[in-house]
């Protein structure tokens, strides 16, 4: 319930004794105070509860309800309630978020039409802001996901680990903001994919689960998808504000097979839209591939799947035709779900959030897979369209260093309530929203990037807008890339001359200067805490 301001308001210190002209003066600033709470005070106040009334009574609860949520009672009082002053750039919106798996950021049909198609995204990049330089912070499926719901880089929250959601813990999952949707009243909703043992049954009001194939029987998992989002939104209770995310299983690649293409399964009509596509590399990736560390020459992974998936001129041409596929057909599924936004009539009551969990090498460097600090790697779309947003805003790309830690605080934001303290992104609205170039502080010019899981190979690396320097901590070895002339990441300038132990060469101060920098956001990005442990992960 929205407070009623009319009974905070203090009677004030008696009136002195005064003489008839100071009588007179205060009965002008009486008059005064009057009007003002006449003409401003008093419409806002009402704007305000007829703003509340048509979101339903239960939108907010009192400030007392968020007592019990760790680190929050703190902030409750300024998180609860709208103030009339940012109505107008910060009403509260239903939020839908388009959540695709394994899609890199250049596979966005008006970036490359000889590549892929996507009508749909390709418009609602039109109707919003697309922004060129979004990231994540750790690139694999089940950390990204983490990520997504807490806000926090996986040294602060946890998960790195498969089938171990320490984020799911209660005390953890009461800093994240589906709960704290839920709390403010909103009706939240997540189908597709989860990767978790434990399904999250009671964390959502509504969840539909279906992962690990594109099949699943005669049904494809887009169209599953498309479909349970659909039931969402029809179901859902009306008078509430709503969010739902949307996590699609394709373009995720399945299985182990090096038959051509057939780890991507894409439906007969899509397929065929592809037959006569043909796709070149920027480069010779078998000479790239020599210039790998020899640790991932050998033992990575991402050198095994690329023979799968891309070791002969077939392979690679049929499972870039399957991969493109999919992609279309989820592009036609996020059309018909924001159909039914506008068949709803809450189109321009809705903010669509589209991006994925992490990019994909698709044979860049001899490599598939992600996990790796390259660009084809931790680069994802990141389309945002903002019912708020201003008219000159909209259509533009923003080459932002925006991440994935910036989700909560961006789906925070659209409902007017603050992040959790422990949230460690920033609302990109700040982005698009104001007047100038941005809302408040200076937006990020660097981050930095960590991939913890030793079953793998470990990275971290510090990325700026030109240059890049990435640790592989297993192996003590640093690189360092010149980002603007070698956008391909091809050549290492931390060459150690022969029977040297290091480098020593004109990239010194720069190396030294990055190294420092690298480890000063490694601990920022473990918040000061320690992170929550798996004891005993299981299937």
């Amino acid at each position: 319930m929205a407070p009623d301001i009319s009974s905070t308001a203090s009677p004030g210190p008696p009136l002195p004794p005064t003489n008839r002209l100071g009588l007179r003066a205060t009965a002008k600033v009486s008059a005064f105070l009057a009007l003002f709470a006449v003409f401003i005070i008093w419409p806002s106040y009402f704007h305000h509860k007829n703003l509340m009334a048509a979101l339903g009574s239960d939108y907010l609860p009192d400030a007392a309800s968020f007592a019990d949520l760790p680190d929050v009672a703190s902030f409750a009082a300024k998180t609860h309630v709208i103030t009339a002053a940012r109505d107008k750039k910060r009403r509260p919106l239903n939020i839908l978020i388009l959540y695709p798996d394994d899609w890199r950021h250049d596979s966005i049909g008006d970036e490359h039409p000889e590549r892929v198609r996507t009508p749909f995204l390709s418009r609602l990049a039109r109707e919003g802001v697309r922004f060129t330089h979004n990231c994540v912070t750790t690139s694999i499926c089940w950390i990204s996901r983490a990520t997504l719901f807490t806000g926090q880089y996986a040294s602060r929250h946890g998960a790195t680990r498969l089938y171990c959601p320490t984020f799911q813990k209660k005390e953890n999952w009461e800093a994240t903001w589906p709960y704290l949707l839920q709390r403010a009243g909103y009706w939240v909703g997540h189908v597709g994919k989860w990767q978790f043992w434990e399904e999250p049954g009671s964390l959502f009001n509504h969840t539909k689960f279906f992962e690990g194939k594109h099949w699943h029987g005669e049904r494809h998992a887009a169209d599953m998808a498309r479909d349970e989002a659909v039931v969402f939104l029809r179901k859902r209770p009306k008078k509430k504000p709503f969010a739902l995310t949307v996590a699609f299983y394709p373009p995720k690649p399945v299985g182990s097979s090096y038959e051509p293409g057939e780890q991507w399964s894409p439906d007969a009509a899509h397929k065929k839209m592809y037959k006569n596509f043909t796709y070149e590399e920027p480069y010779n990736v078998t000479e790239a591939q020599k210039k790998l560390p020899d640790f991932l020459r050998r033992k990575g992974a991402g050198v095994g799947r690329y023979s799968e998936r891309f070791g002969s001129e077939l392979q690679y041409q049929e499972s870039l035709r399957n991969y493109h596929a999919l992609i279309t057909h989820v592009d036609e599924a996020c059309e018909a779900i924001v159909d039914e936004l506008k068949k709803e009539d809450i189109y321009d009551d809705t903010m669509i959030i589209f991006t994925t969990d992490n990019g994909m090498m698709l044979s860049r460097h001899g490599l598939a897979g992600k996990w790796h600090p390259f660009e084809e790697s931790i680069r994802v779309p990141l389309i945002v369209r903002d019912p708020r947003m201003a008219a000159a805003t909209v259509g533009k790309l923003d080459e932002s260093f925006t991440l994935n830690i910036d989700l909560a605080a961006t789906v925070l934001g659209a409902a007017g309530l603050d992040p959790h303290p422990v949230m460690q992104g920033r609302d990109i609205a700040d982005l698009y929203l104001s007047e100038g170039s941005h809302i408040g502080p200076a937006w990020r010019n660097e981050f930095f990037y960590e991939f913890p899981n030793e079953d793998m190979v470990s990275a971290t690396a510090l990325v700026q807008r030109d240059w890049k320097y990435t640790f592989w901590p297993m192996h003590g070895l640093e690189q360092l890339f010149n980002l603007a002339e070698d956008p391909y990441e091809l050549e290492d300038l931390v060459v150690i001359k022969e029977g040297a132990t290091k480098y020593d060469g004109p990239h010194n101060e720069r190396l030294a200067e990055m190294r420092a920098r690298h480890d000063e956001l490694k601990e920022e990005a473990k918040g000061g805490t320690e992170a929550p442990q798996c004891i005993k992960p299981k299937k």
